[in-house]
């Protein structure tokens, strides 16, 4: 008889903890689950799109509170964030997980590709007939494209996720001077992720929300390594196609902040004709691969504008893709807009902690809704 190799032991460790943490939090739930609750307030404000539950993967874990299997039997989607090593990948994958948001593309495409779903012995369940991840059966997403692999939120991130044939590419946006969707998940550019053009470093961090996009894109570079991701590069030689975008597109260099647009023109030109001859699986890939935007604060004491969310809905309309973009953000209240003004799109509600009262009672005030296909932009 084969015993159990060690990853074996430790997956199977892994898989009865989550279940055992599931098990109690049904226990200690109470049946006014604050998380339901909100998620089906959310829910009664959505025209086209359900509401999806994008919990951080410690809320699923012995005493985090949140009840998966009750999510999912409310109807309610659920992908988890963030989450990079294999273990639990796996163990999530075996408790039904709508999709897993990761820095490592590479290790969340193993685990997808080895993923035996009904118990016969032979891995691929989640895969399509050409091996591609089925987007319709489950959400690989690049975490700021791949952060683990690259610099966040730039070209080569997002190259580095279509590399490793991600469903989804998320990502994060704030607004320039001049109200144009630029990537980065700080309201501020951050001395330890980016410089000045000429090489020189940032003495403090510069509001986004100051600079025009054309100051943005001609004066700062986002190329710096972080020290607790030792799988980052930003040797361009890695990322040929970023790079060639970048000088096509008239950008400094492939590290230059994408506005949302050019995220969006990127992963349509790798499915171009020309990819296609080259690498077929790819450009598929490409061709219906999603976006999931994130609306992030212009600082940590201001809410999230409408007119936050208005300017990614508009370009995402410009670019005809509002059938394959989610709109995400960790305040309900952004939520319940989106859902409202872009009844296109759908909302994802993160979360970092179990909702309070204050955000369960405000999602279930009533709203009044405009026709469908109107908006305030």
């Amino acid at each position: 008889m084969r015993t159990a190799s060690s990853p074996r032991r430790l997956l199977a460790t892994l898989l009865a903890v989550l279940t055992c943490g599931c098990t109690r939090a049904r226990r200690a739930t109470p049946p006014d689950d604050p998380t339901v609750r909100l998620m089906d307030a959310l829910r009664a404000h959505a025209r086209t799109h359900a509401p999806v539950c994008s919990p951080e993967v410690a809320l699923l874990q012995p005493g985090g509170g949140i009840d998966l299997e009750r999510l999912r039997a409310a109807g309610h989607p659920v992908i988890a964030w963030t989450v990079n090593d294999l273990p639990t990948m796996q163990a999530l994958l075996q408790r039904g997980v709508d999709g897993i948001i990761s820095d490592r593309p590479d290790l969340l495409a193993r685990a997808v590709r080895d993923f035996d779903a009904n118990g016969d012995g032979t891995p691929g369940d989640l895969l399509d007939a050409d091996g591609l991840i089925d987007p319709e059966r489950f959400g690989a997403q690049g975490h700021r494209g791949a952060r683990g692999l690259r610099p966040e939120n730039t070209l080569p991130a997002f190259e580095a996720a279509l590399e490793h044939r991600m469903t989804t590419l998320e990502l994060d946006t704030v607004l320039t001077a001049d109200g144009v969707p630029v990537l980065s998940h700080d309201p501020a550019l951050s001395p330890a992720k980016c410089r000045h053009a000429d090489g020189s470093p940032l003495p403090a961090p510069v509001p986004i929300a100051t600079l025009t996009v054309a100051k943005l894109q001609a004066g700062f570079i986002c190329d710096r390594l972080l020290a607790d991701r030792p799988e980052q590069t930003n040797d361009r030689a890695r990322s040929l196609e970023a790079v060639a975008f970048a000088a096509r597109a008239g950008l400094p260099d492939p590290y230059t902040v994408p506005t949302l647009r050019q995220v969006f023109a990127f992963a349509a030109d790798q499915a171009d004709a020309a990819h296609a001859a080259r690498d077929p699986l790819r450009a598929r890939n490409a061709r219906r691969v999603r976006f999931n935007v994130e609306l992030k604060q212009a600082s940590v004491k201001t809410d999230i504008a409408p007119a936050h969310g208005d300017a990614v809905a508009r370009d995402v309309q410009a670019a005809g893709l509002a059938g394959r973009v989610d709109v995400q953000s960790f305040d309900p209240r952004a939520v319940r807009s989106v859902l409202e003004r872009h009844p296109e799109l759908r909302a994802v509600l993160l979360l970092e902690a179990l909702p309070n009262d204050a955000e369960v009672q405000g999602a279930e005030e009533p709203a009044v809704h405009l026709p469908l296909g109107k908006s305030r932009i």
